[in-house]
């Protein structure tokens, strides 16, 4: 199950940032997914001693991985 959850993370960020790297702009439907599956993975790993290392690795980079895509939408509102 863990694999999973991990699996259907990746496939949601992927889904997510792709498109705002190829300056296709935001896809509502992939941030809404992406939220589902975090959402999931804090519910199941909430009593947890520790994250899978690849969530961990997953959830670090999206952050870099948005802001790096950032200057593509300067001036847009």
């Amino acid at each position: 199950m863990e694999t999973d959850l991990v699996s259907r993370l990746d496939e949601a960020a992927t889904r997510f940032v792709i498109p705002l790297r190829m300056n296709k702009g935001l896809d509502e439907q992939a941030l809404l997914r992406l939220q589902e599956e975090i959402d999931s993975c804090g519910t199941a790993w909430r009593n947890e001693t520790h994250v899978p290392n690849r969530a961990a690795l997953i959830l670090a980079e999206l952050h870099p991985a948005i802001e790096a895509c950032a200057w593509l939408y300067e001036g847009e509102s």
